[in-house]
């Protein structure tokens, strides 16, 4: 019998869809549901995409590229760690999933068990996380997390020696703690070079994990706005998902049941969000 709240991915079907584009390669979903035992299914499918990648070397030949760390065989976030407390930082894209904007982040992680704490505003640089660790991460002082997931890269100042050093200093201030970092999508050519960036530092990391968000926005534009970045429905339904199933369950649920949504200090939202359409309209 399966325990409440531990994640569990259905296979109900698949169905393989070629999509062929001038230029990229074929893009394979597979279709599955994914539900909570004894809570019910998370509204929403959860696709497994695979990503091929053309090698230089062997212009025939087609390597899956990972979207997920379940795809590397990698273990969820809550087998790594022995508690249920998880920060998540980021911009408006995460802010979006939080509790003031009906986003359903803080609902699905508490469903298997983590106390939960969004720390996100639009219109924010990756500086913005080193802001939230230094007023909400002070383990010398008893104000801890079991695992972290960081989302940056959207807003970009257009220094990527910047933009390195600042994820690689989070990531050693973070350490050894799991932290689930995602990629961005590529609505601009150098957030290219950004997600390289992000690829490369976590690879050099071994407390670090990869959600390959570009990928999966890449292949599934129906999870964006009509401005290329920002999330439909169904794309806020999608990541709060995926991140779910990265997170897995937490090692506390069976002892201690539903996880909670805790308060945020951050929520300036309407002045940076004001702030950034006035700069992208050059006032």
């Amino acid at each position: 019998m399966l325990h409440r709240g531990r994640l569990a991915i259905l296979l109900l079907g698949s169905s393989c869809i070629c999509l062929t584009a001038c230029g990229s390669a074929d893009t394979e979903t597979e279709i599955t549901q994914v539900t909570i035992a004894g809570v019910g299914s998370i509204p929403g499918p959860v696709q497994r995409v695979d990503v091929v990648a053309q090698s230089d070397e062997a212009p025939n030949s087609e390597v899956p590229a990972a979207v997920r760390p379940a795809d590397l065989g990698l273990p969820s976030l809550g087998q790594l760690v022995v508690g249920n407390r998880a920060i998540i930082i980021g911009d408006s894209i995460f802010a979006s999933t939080a509790p003031r904007f009906s986003g359903s982040m803080c609902d699905r992680l508490n469903e298997a068990g983590w106390d939960v704490e969004i720390d996100a505003e639009p219109g924010r640089f990756i500086a913005f996380a080193v802001d939230v660790l230094d007023v909400r991460f002070a383990p010398d002082s008893g104000l801890d997390w079991d695992l972290a997931v960081m989302f940056f890269g959207s807003n970009f100042n257009g220094s990527l020696t910047n933009f390195r050093s600042t994820l690689e200093s989070l990531l050693e201030r973070l350490s050894p703690r799991p932290v689930l970092l995602l990629t961005v999508t590529e609505f601009q050519q150098n957030r290219v070079e950004v997600n390289d960036i992000i690829r490369e530092v976590a690879s050099g990391a071994s407390h670090v994990q990869i959600l390959d968000w570009a990928r999966i926005t890449a292949a599934e534009p129906g999870l964006l706005n009509a401005d290329g970045l920002h999330l439909s429905t169904a794309g806020k339904n999608r990541l709060t998902t995926e991140v779910a199933l990265a997170l897995g369950t937490a090692p506390t649920l069976v002892t201690d049941g539903d996880g909670e949504c805790l308060p945020t200090l951050f929520t300036e939202d309407e002045t940076r969000a004001a702030q950034l359409a006035n700069e992208q309209s050059g006032g």
